[in-house]
């Protein structure tokens, strides 16, 4: 369980977005010389997506490791840090939320959605003394599609309550809450009751810039996305990934959640 602290924002907020930009525009500017000019520089979050973005570039093959693609972590997608970075046109590909994408077509970004990565990946944690007729939900901030279907699941009289990602387990803890939406990997952290109340709704997408459609380089990353894909339909491959995300080795542990939660993977 992770030490309590309240989420910061405010000057916090502004040094970080300010640390992502100045990374990104870093990594164009001074980026070594690829087959290409400047690195594809691919944005992911903290979720069950990002994971698997990871996964895919760090079991790419010898011969096409030095592609140029460039990975940073944005956070929350729907952050204001994330949203900032993804507003200035640093980032080429990015794995977002679909609310997160909507806020992007909204501001006039040009980008294509190259295909669904996740399904079913917000989850419902609760505590163990919980009540049974849930009163409280808290969700993460700037989810839409999280409230719809916690709407949609529980009506509309039920008290939703939007709040940063890091503070929903500590309002589930205090019980300010009676149970939170989390994004899968995130409620895997928690070693709380867990379930899915969503069927085969898209909760991860993947976007590039339009004038990058014909970069060889994209299809190299939707190749090695595939391929990985592919590979967590294994169950120990996928078992394995997530154990070396938590840094446990208690498989029957994250086996017993994964089996307690729909949660599907797609191709590009």
């Amino acid at each position: 369980m992770a030490k309590k602290s309240k989420p910061k924002i405010g000057l916090l907020s502004i040094v970080l977005a300010i640390t992502i930009v100045a990374a990104l525009v870093w990594k164009h500017t001074s980026a070594p010389s690829h087959a290409l000019e400047e690195p594809l520089v691919i944005a992911y979050g903290d979720d069950i997506a990002g994971i698997i973005l990871q996964k895919a570039l760090a079991d790419l093959p010898a011969e096409r490791v030095d592609l140029g693609l460039d990975a940073i972590n944005m956070g929350d997608c729907c952050g204001s840090n994330a949203q900032f970075a993804l507003s200035t046109g640093q980032v080429d590909v990015a794995v977002l939320c679909p609310d997160a994408m909507l806020d992007l077509a909204e501001a006039g970004k040009e980008y294509t959605v190259l295909g669904n990565l996740v399904y079913d990946g917000n989850v419902l944690v609760t505590r163990p003394d919980s009540p049974e007729d849930l009163a409280v939900i808290g969700y993460m901030n700037g989810r839409d599609e999280q409230r719809d279907l916690l709407e949609q699941v529980y009506g509309q009289g039920m008290d939703l309550q939007p709040m940063f990602a890091s503070a929903l387990p500590y309002a589930l803890e205090n019980k300010a809450v009676d149970a939170i939406m989390l994004d899968a990997s995130l409620a895997l952290k928690l070693n709380y009751p867990t379930k899915s109340i969503s069927s085969g709704e898209v909760t991860s997408v993947v976007i590039v810039q339009n004038d990058l459609l014909s970069d060889p380089r994209l299809e190299e990353l939707v190749t090695a996305c595939n391929e990985t894909v592919g590979k967590l339909s294994d169950e120990a491959v996928l078992i394995d990934m997530l154990c070396e995300y938590l840094e446990t080795d208690n498989q029957k542990e994250v086996a017993d959640f994964w089996k307690s939660v729909t949660v599907q993977f797609g191709s590009l």
